[in-house]
């Protein structure tokens, strides 16, 4: 697998200032070059094992997968789709299964759910995966851009549905909590994917719904553009206990030189 050379990485997470747990989740896997957020759902149980259980499954699958592009799995609706596409997809399908099954087989965890939004870099393109209604942003020229939409009622109104596959466009900032799309909560998950080459000066950003509902888009680029990623993940989670801190809050911000 090549390594993106020049990548700077930090994530940082925090129940916030009105909970007593924490349910949200961040993964860092240099070696794999995979970086993930998910946040248990809310009024479900355990929601700190689903969203630590979708992390660490996710980690485990892309590591142990052969990435070739004979073995990667096919992809009967769009059989274009490149190979690390249809690894992702596979993947958090899989990661959604295997959830499935363990609440089916454990009924005191029947219930439970998280979202799940991850991005890796393979061969020198970004891939992001993401059920639910946590958030990845491409911060470029200072401005962020929303690459994942909110899997919520508001979001998914007709005037706002989108393709599965998308590049880099700004799409909606609205979110309700009413969650449409989980992982672990049906047999089976739509994923949406995105997908595209980044380049020198970019910061990516994932982030559970803790931090952007309290900080607006504008301040989430600001912090990344300015601060290392270690600090400005300080700074934005300072920031959103600071207007409230009503929910957990994990964020991960990767900067490629």
């Amino acid at each position: 697998m090549t390594q993106v050379l020049g990548v700077t990485v930090a994530g940082l997470s925090h129940p916030g200032r009105k909970r007593q747990s924490n349910q949200d989740f961040f993964l860092i896997n240099r070696s794999l070059n995979l970086f993930a957020v998910s946040d248990g759902v809310e009024g479900g149980p355990y929601g700190e094992v689903a969203s630590r259980m979708a992390g660490e499954k996710l980690e485990a699958l892309l590591k142990d997968f052969d990435l070739s592009a004979d073995a990667t799995p096919p992809s009967a609706d769009r059989p274009g789709m490149p190979f690390p596409v249809r690894a992702l997809k596979y993947a958090f399908r899989e990661v959604n299964r295997q959830l499935f099954v363990y609440t089916q087989e454990n009924p005191k965890f029947k219930g439970m759910g998280t979202t799940l939004t991850a991005l890796w870099f393979f061969e020198g393109r970004a891939y992001v995966g993401h059920v639910g209604d946590s958030r990845g942003y491409l911060i470029r020229d200072k401005v962020a851009k929303q690459l994942t939409m909110d899997h919520t009622s508001i979001s998914e109104s007709p005037m706002k549905q989108m393709q599965d596959i998308k590049l880099y466009e700004e799409i909606s900032h609205t979110s309700e909590h009413e969650l449409t799309r989980a992982m672990g909560i049906n047999p089976d998950v739509q994923v949406q994917l995105a997908g595209g080459a980044p380049r020198p000066g970019d910061h990516f950003l994932l982030c559970t719904d803790g931090l952007y509902g309290q900080v607006q888009d504008w301040e989430i680029a600001k912090a990344a553009s300015a601060e290392p990623p270690q600090l400005a993940c300080r700074k934005l989670i300072q920031l959103a206990n600071s207007r409230g801190g009503s929910d957990n809050i994990a964020v991960v911000i990767i900067q490629v030189e």
